[in-house]
Formats: C-alpha cells, structure tokens, sequence
C-alpha cells in the first residue's frame, strides 16, 4: 500500500477544510464585531445554478464624483471611506488606493471603471457584497418581492451592512425597516 499517496491525500482535506473554515470564521467576526451600514439598493435579481439563489444587490451610492486624477483603472483596487447620512444610509466620504490604518469606516471594494467628465472623474465602484443567498425555497418568492419594491420609488429598500476592519458582509436586506426573510412568510 502507498502509504506517501494517503497522506497527501489527508493533507489535501486538512487544508480544505482549513481554508474553508478561515473564509467562514472570517464572515462571522465581521458580523459580530461589524459597524452596520445601510445601502440603499436599486433592482436586479439573477439566479446561478452554480451559486445558488440569491438576491444581486444594485447601491445607489455606486458613484463617486472625484476630482483628484489617482489614474484609476478599472478592477484597480480602492478603499472607500464610509459615513452616515442624515437619513442614516452609508455614503462614501472619500477614497484612497491605500488602506486607511485609523479608520474603521472603510471597505475595500474594486473600481468598475471611470469616466472623465469636465473637471471631475466618476469612479463606478463595485462592492464585494452585492450578493445576499437565501435558502432555495425562499428566494424565488424573496425576488419577487425584492424587485416590486424597488420599482415602487416610495419603498425604503436597503442591505445593513456590517463592516469591519475593510470587510463588509450583507446581515440582511429591509423593505420599508422589514427583513426581507420576514416578508416571505
């Protein structure tokens, strides 16, 4: 028997499972320890046969109007400085190609692409959260309600966020300060 081709083989799960447990612990710490923030949303809903069911979220604070040239390009990857609004949604304040070191209020996101517009440059962000998964039986029924909510402009439809340490994790999705999980049922 070959002994040296069971090891491998036992390292190969032992390392699978380590990394599959670090990518969890890390989500969870974020949700514990997370500051919460709330992004307006706008519609889209897909589904992946590979992924999942899920909810694509669309923020409406996806532009960044700058007007210092950091000759950014797309998939470059930026840091975003967050505030709250007088309506307690997330803003971005600012954004850096260096990571801030005292600043909690930052998520690291990617830059879709920018585009020059007289003296100012639009940054198009793209989040690394702007997938919130649902149990399969639900989220068909969760889209539904997701996307006429979002057509109807008088609706408040949000992700509270929890950001922490530059990692930002979706809690849950609100329509009018309901969980979306408690409008399906």
């Amino acid at each position: 028997m070959n002994y040296g081709l069971i090891i491998a083989f036992l390292v190969l799960v032992v390392i699978q499972w380590v990394v599959n447990g670090k990518i969890i612990w890390d989500k969870s710490e974020v949700l514990k320890k997370g500051q919460p923030y709330k992004f307006k949303t706008e519609p889209v809903d897909p589904t992946n046969p590979f992924k999942g069911k899920y909810i694509t979220l669309t923020f409406s604070e996806s532009i960044f109007a700058d007007t210092i040239n950091r000759n950014l390009v797309s998939n470059d990857n930026i840091y975003l400085l967050l505030g709250i609004d007088q309506r307690g949604y997330a803003f971005v304040k600012n954004l850096s190609k260096q990571e801030p070191k005292n600043d909690k209020a930052y998520v690291k996101a990617t830059v879709y692409y920018t585009a020059t517009d007289n003296d100012s440059i639009s940054v198009h962000i793209r989040y690394p959260f702007d997938e919130f998964y649902m149990d399969e039986y639900k989220a068909p029924k969760a889209e539904i309600i997701y996307r006429e909510s979002t057509r109807d402009t008088s609706n408040k439809t949000y992700a509270l966020v929890k950001i922490w340490k530059g990692e930002g994790v979706i809690e849950n999705v609100f329509i009018n300060d309901i969980p979306i999980r408690e409008l399906i049922k």
